[in-house]
Parts: structure tokens; C-alpha cells; sequence
């Protein structure tokens, strides 16, 4: 799995590569596992604004993850 973060979140952790978590089944457990252990991306996960996109493609709710997937997280003015 790939998980990216541009913008003000790509400020506060480098990007990473690695197998699925364990645990981690989707893109709220996601979220959690990131926010263990890095107080300061807990913070700027939490904030209203960001998206998350699964394999390039832009989600609005709660999405199944697998080994091969790209997320992103990006915050409000990132771009995307």
C-alpha cells in the first residue's frame, strides 16, 4: 500500500510504503492507525477540509482498502 499526503499534511509525515496494517480494513481504520504515535498528523487529519482519494479517484465516504492501493490524504489547498 501507498499513502500519500500533500499540503499541510505531507508537511507533518513523509509519505509511505508498506503492507496493509493489521487491523486497518479501511479508510476510517486508516486513519486511526495513522494518528497513533504522530500527534501532530492526528491534528491535521482531523480537520475539516481534507480529502482522501483510493487509487486516484476522489471518495466521500468510508472505503474498503487492499494491499495494492494508493491513498492520498490532501488538505484543502494541496492542489489535487
Amino acid at each position: 500500500m501507498d499513502i500519500l499526503f500533500f499540503g499541510r499534511l505531507g508537511d507533518v509525515s513523509p509519505n509511505i510504503s508498506a503492507p496493509l496494517p493489521e487491523g486497518v480494513i479501511d479508510t476510517d481504520s486508516l486513519r486511526v492507525w495513522l494518528s497513533r504515535g504522530n500527534e501532530t498528523l492526528a491534528q491535521e487529519l482531523s480537520k475539516i477540509g481534507n480529502r482522501i482519494a483510493v487509487n486516484k479517484t476522489i471518495i466521500t465516504q468510508n472505503t474498503a482498502l487492499s494491499n495494492n492501493d494508493e491513498v492520498a490524504f490532501m488538505s484543502p489547498l494541496s492542489g489535487g
